[in-house]
């Protein structure tokens, strides 16, 4: 499809599109939009998906933003999520003990989640893709993720709160940095400031699958543990692939080992939720986003969250960005025996991690403001 033909296709889709919250202000090019209704523990909720072109608009270069909330009039506080490195903003089911932004969103907020560039660039990409999207960097994130911040401020009356897990979190720091956008409040979740290093490797993007778990063996494990976590494993040396799963993740030495990836093998997890998750991730990710400058401070109340299974280190680093933001008044918890990605579809993440949130962000939107 030509870009301009994408572009008409889009203007005809927005043209139709009624009802809801108008559009933001943000410039950058055409949008799609797309509205539909799901229901969360019996709440009816209304969900609207806009597709945008961003600079320099070839085909891939499109974001998408993700709105959840009750239909009637809501009136909550407003979260923009911003996701970890690989993710994007699609819903994965209906189960909000297992997604934080159905689970505030069905508590009344009004939820925003931001689709990165790479949720654009096909698992399939053609070098010349690859090429393309290999340019992408921190700041090409980090304006996509203002340029976001705009357009719910645009579509919403209300504080704003930033959300961010992983690589979300950084970038959420990195927007408060900015200052051109005012932030209620960060949530971060399991997330630190850029150092301002990018970690080293030979290539342009990076891989989801990795050479213990190549890409289409990682396809495979997955679909199998989705179909049971008690299939025979297509993976050597385990009996059932969610042990497989489970044993991998908990191994993984890129994040160290002992279970800092994901505990799952342990029961913090259930393997399926796990590999729902992972099912979901985006093939590639561009090395040059995990560069970038160190953020200056700038003062924002901060609510953080520590996977304990990253080792105290960690804790340190994920203590000393809230605090260098939010100064004493931060907020941070360590959980306890989980892994990174425990922290979003764990068995105890509504009492951990969710409710914490709703209930900080809620009461931080009632406070009065001073004159």
């Amino acid at each position: 499809m030509t870009i301009g033909r994408a572009v008409a296709l889009l203007l005809l889709a927005t043209a139709v599109a009624c009802g809801g919250p108008r559009a933001g202000r943000g410039g950058g090019g055409a949008c799609m939009r797309l509205e539909s209704e799901r229901v969360v523990r019996g709440e009816s909720l209304c969900e609207d998906v806009w597709t945008c072109f961003r600079p320099p608009n070839d085909i891939i270069d499109r974001v998408g933003l993700r709105r959840l909330a009750p239909c009637d009039n809501p009136t909550g506080p407003i979260v923009l999520y911003l996701p970890g490195m690989h993710q994007n903003a699609e819903f994965i089911g209906s189960d909000a003990g297992h997604d934080l932004r159905l689970y505030l969103a069905q508590a009344g907020l009004r939820t925003w989640s931001l689709d990165w560039r790479t949720h654009a660039l096909p698992a399939d990409a053609t070098p010349e893709q690859l090429a393309a999207a290999s340019r992408w960097d921190a700041e090409t994130f980090l304006d996509d993720a203002a340029w976001a911040a705009e357009f719910v401020r645009g579509a919403e009356h209300g504080p704003l709160f930033v959300a961010g897990f992983s690589y979300g979190a950084g970038a959420a720091y990195g927007l408060a940095a900015r200052g051109d956008q005012a932030i209620a409040g960060l949530v971060i979740i399991d997330g630190a400031p850029s150092d301002g290093s990018t970690p080293p490797g030979e290539a342009a993007m990076i891989d989801v699958g990795s050479s213990r778990l190549p890409w289409p063996q990682r396809e495979q494990l997955l679909r199998t543990v989705l179909a049971s976590p008690a299939n025979p494993s297509p993976v050597p040396g385990y009996r059932t692939a969610g042990a497989a799963l489970g044993d991998i993740l908990f191994t993984s030495q890129a994040f160290g080992g002992n279970g800092a990836l994901s505990a799952a093998r342990d029961g913090v997890s259930d393997i399926h939720d796990v590999a729902l998750l992972l099912n979901s991730y985006d093939r590639w990710w561009p090395r040059a986003t995990l560069g970038g400058k160190a953020p200056s401070p700038r003062p924002v109340p901060v609510l953080a969250f520590a996977a304990g299974n990253m080792g105290p280190k960690w804790l340190e680093r994920v203590q000393a960005g809230a605090k260098a933001f939010g100064g004493e008044r931060a907020s941070v918890k360590e959980v306890p025996l989980h892994g990174h990605i425990d922290l979003l579809v764990g068995r105890l993440s509504v009492t951990e991690v969710f409710e914490p949130i709703r209930r900080w962000v809620s009461s931080a939107h009632a406070q009065p403001k001073a004159r």
